[in-house]
């Protein structure tokens, strides 16, 4: 819990250079992006000579028993998971210096990157319609097919490629439907990122495609008024006991008159971010129906 917004991380692993051969068969080329838990780098895979991103363990975790099988169990969790809009994950690679899981590289931005570059750090509905088709396409798959919750959803963990499709990536928090929160040696039983979690993830209930549909509400939240619903003070608090501003609300509050919410994308939003879990909307193919963006 209590993961840093993007772009507050800090470098690891910082033997890695670029050159480097790892693993006996990846040239590592440039760091991707960097946190608390690890570095994420670009490499090239010798062995089926295409571009791959490694997902590093940081250099004081190595040692950590429970670490590394957290990322094995990723691994595990993420081989399940075969969708085009969601990153792949191609195997769990360790030796005595370094520990990493080598996955699919997706050349393109993250929704908060994008975000953050426009001129008034907010997207408008019509912009983002067809990428939250994509990302509700990837969660009622995960959801339904794989039976996986990703529980760290958020504009981070989207990334649009270089042709403009939709990629959910980051399923190191995932787990499976059903499984009991203490059962999991390798997870602390409260995990995810503050600004994006509900009441139930925030009190260690067992985890429910509910979660993901709340996590689902706040990062478009995000997207439209450049702020999650809850962003400072104590989060805890205002999730489980204080209703958001709307969206428009939210906009006026920034001084953001000009652009106009549409009504069903208020209320969908509204509906996801209910302290309820019966009262948000039954699955992310009801989210994507509900805003007109459903795939067929």
């Amino acid at each position: 819990m209590h993961n840093k917004l993007p772009g507050t991380g800090r470098a690891a692993a910082s033997e890695l250079a670029a050159g480097q051969r790892v693993f006996d068969r990846y040239y590592l080329k440039r760091t991707l992006g960097q946190g608390g838990m690890g570095t994420v780098w670009l490499a090239h895979d010798r062995v089926l000579e295409q571009p791959v991103a490694l997902k590093f363990l940081a250099d004081q975790f190595l040692n950590d028993h429970h670490e590394i099988e957290r990322l094995k169990q990723e691994t595990r969790r993420n081989l399940k998971l075969a969708h085009p809009n969601i990153v792949r994950i191609h195997d769990f690679e360790q030796d005595d210096r370094h520990a990493a899981i080598a996955m699919e590289y997706v050349d393109g931005w993250s929704l908060w990157t994008m975000r953050v570059d426009k001129p008034r750090q907010i997207f408008e509905a019509h912009e983002i319609a067809p990428w939250v088709g994509d990302l509700c396409a990837a969660l009622d798959y995960a959801h339904n097919t794989a039976q996986i919750v990703h529980r760290d959803l958020k504009p981070a963990n989207f990334i649009l490629n270089s042709r403009g499709q939709l990629k959910v990536t980051d399923f190191g928090l995932s787990r499976d439907l059903g499984q009991k929160s203490k059962a999991d040696p390798g997870h602390p039983r409260i995990a995810g990122t503050d600004w994006y979690m509900g009441p139930q993830q925030w009190t260690g209930e067992p985890p429910a495609v509910a979660d993901d549909i709340y996590s689902l509400g706040t990062s478009l939240y995000e997207l439209l008024t450049g702020k999650p619903p809850f962003y400072e003070g104590d989060i805890f608090q205002q999730v489980c006991g204080v209703a958001p501003p709307s969206m428009t609300d939210r906009l006026f509050e920034f001084g953001i008159e000009d652009v106009a919410i549409p009504l069903n994308w208020e209320e969908t939003v509204a509906a996801c971010l209910e302290k309820d879990p019966a009262r948000r909307p039954a699955s992310a193919r009801e989210v994507a129906s509900r805003l007109g963006v459903l795939k067929a």
